[in-house]
Formats: C-alpha cells, structure tokens, sequence
C-alpha cells in the first residue's frame, strides 16, 4: 500500500478472498428462471428424455443462482443427447469452474473455443480458470481478447482489475473495475474489489462507498463488510468501525481495527483493541499478543532519539 507497506498485508487475505468470490461461475445467458420440476406434466409417460434445450435453459438458471451442481447435471443432460452442442459444452464448463473442477472446466472452455459466437465467453472461462489454477501469467492475454471480441463481460473485466490491483497498477485496476460496472452496475464483488483498490491508493471515502454500494447490491457479502470497516477506521472512526459486531466476528475486527490504528500512529486506540481482542478470544490471542509486541517496539522508536552513524 502506498505510505502503509505493513497495512497492504492486512488486506491482502480479504483481497484475494473478494476477488475470488467474483471468478467463479455465472450465468452464461440471460435466460428466465424457469420452474425446477422436470419439465413434464403429472400424467406424461414415464421414460421422456427431457428436451436439450430445455435442459440447458434450466442450467443457466441454476447457474444464475450459483447453484452449479443442479447446474452442471442439467447441462449433462443436453450434453449427452447432444454431445457436440457448444452451448451444454460451454455451460458445464461453467458449472465445473463454479464446482472448482478445474481441469475439467479448463478442457471444457478450450472444447468451444471454434465457435465463433460463443468464444469470447469461452475466452473469460478459460482466464478465470487459469487464475484459480495459479497460472495469472496466461490469462491477461486471454482476457483482453475476450473483452476486446465481448466488452460486456463484466467477469472479465474484474479479472483483469484484480490483476492489475495485485501488480500495484492502481489507475488501471480502477479503469477495469469502472468497465465491469459498467457493464454489470448490480455486481456486489466488483464494486468490493474496486474498494479495495481505493484503499490501495489511500482514497478512503471513496473506497467506504464502493463497499456500501457493494452491500446495498449484496447485503450478505461479508467480505465487503468487513472491507467497509476497515476503510472506516482508516479514516480514524474507529467507534464506528466497530460498530454492530456480529457473532464470532469480534475479535477478528478488533484485531485489525486495532492494527490501522498502529498504522495511523494512534497507539493508544490500537493497544485497546489488540487487548480487548486478546480478552475475548484465545483463537485470537497469539495474532492480538504479536501485534501488540509490534506496538510495543514502535512506541519505543517513536519516543528514541535519532543515532547519527
């Protein structure tokens, strides 16, 4: 982080965990939720194979709703009565992403790549998996063709911002995080991993925005609440940072509400916090007692005169 070297660590977990609830699957189409039976009346003939396309349609659904193992049977379905429909193929290599079936889910996306109509998407797939694989190196190539053929990919586009972020491009993580939303406004995680690149560049009001709007999408997405105290106590609000705590995460907030404290300089706030963490919670004690020997080091260092050499 600029200015705060020891404060980027602190973000650099929830960083990586935002960012990765935003690569897994989403819907590959836009389809309309459609009813979760199996397609037939009460008195059809048992034995009917349901329709491919009928079939895909309900995956698409089901990925919507981030439900990929319904998701990947139904596109199974359409896959083995039409084994060479790129749309099946396309979507249970969505579904096996949003599984974390990588290797299955990397042949999948590579299985459509001909097609003409349906490559951009592919392109996206195959980055997202290259990432979730470790393998960041071969997937920017990937994603700026893919939004280059495709600029509504919003997952793309995140993709791309989260590489950014973590290379320390601020300016051009920003850029891409402002497509996706452009093309996706309702996108909780994006608008979490631009906050978080706004805490990056110490541009702290407009990071707590971006993990309102997060929250005001996603009121569930407890990353971006977290994130959204953390860009709060670096504005010194440090009440307010620690405002409402929900069961269990206590500690966890006191903690690291407590080390940007210390970051800030504000000391005495930050051993408050590092030994009510401490008090509460023994799984938090040895992280708690660590930082509040780092206090301890600091505040002599602070008080030291300068030894010219």
């Amino acid at each position: 982080m600029m200015g705060h070297p020891t404060g980027y660590r602190l973000l650099t977990a929830a960083f990586a965990l935002a960012l990765m609830s935003a690569l897994g699957g989403c819907a590959t189409g836009g389809s309309p939720l459609i009813d979760e039976g199996n397609g037939l009346s009460a008195g059809a003939p048992q034995g009917l194979v349901e329709p491919p396309g009928l079939a895909i349609a309900k995956g698409e659904s089901y990925l919507a709703s981030h439900d990929y193992q319904s998701a990947f049977q139904k596109f199974s379905t359409a896959v083995r009565a039409e084994p060479e429909n790129p749309q099946a193929l396309l979507g249970m290599a969505e579904a096996q992403l949003g599984l974390r079936q990588l290797a299955e889910a990397l042949a999948g996306f590579e299985s459509v790549m001909g097609s003409e109509q349906l490559q951009p998407r592919a392109l996206q797939g195959r980055a997202i998996t290259l990432v979730l694989m470790g393998r960041d190196e071969l997937a920017e190539p990937l994603l700026i063709q893919a939004v280059a053929k495709d600029p509504t990919l919003w997952r793309a586009w995140n993709t791309l911002g989260r590489g950014y972020a973590l290379q320390g491009e601020t300016a051009r993580a920003l850029a891409s995080y402002d497509r996706a939303l452009l093309a996706n406004p309702q996108a909780a995680p994006v608008h979490n991993n631009r906050g978080l690149a706004l805490i990056s560049a110490m541009r702290y009001g407009e990071a707590e925005d971006s993990f309102r709007r997060a929250l005001a999408v996603q009121p569930e997405l407890v990353v971006a609440r977290m994130n959204l105290r953390l860009s709060i106590a670096w504005q010194g609000r440090y009440d307010e940072a620690v405002s409402d705590l929900r069961r269990g995460e206590a500690p966890r907030v006191l903690n690291n509400i407590g080390f940007i404290a210390m970051e800030r300089g504000d000391y005495s706030t930050a051993k408050l916090f590092f030994t009510k963490a401490m008090e509460i919670s023994p799984a938090y004690y040895p992280t708690a007692a660590r930082n509040l020997e780092e206090l301890e080091e600091r505040k002599k260092l602070a008080v030291s005169p300068e030894v010219m050499g």
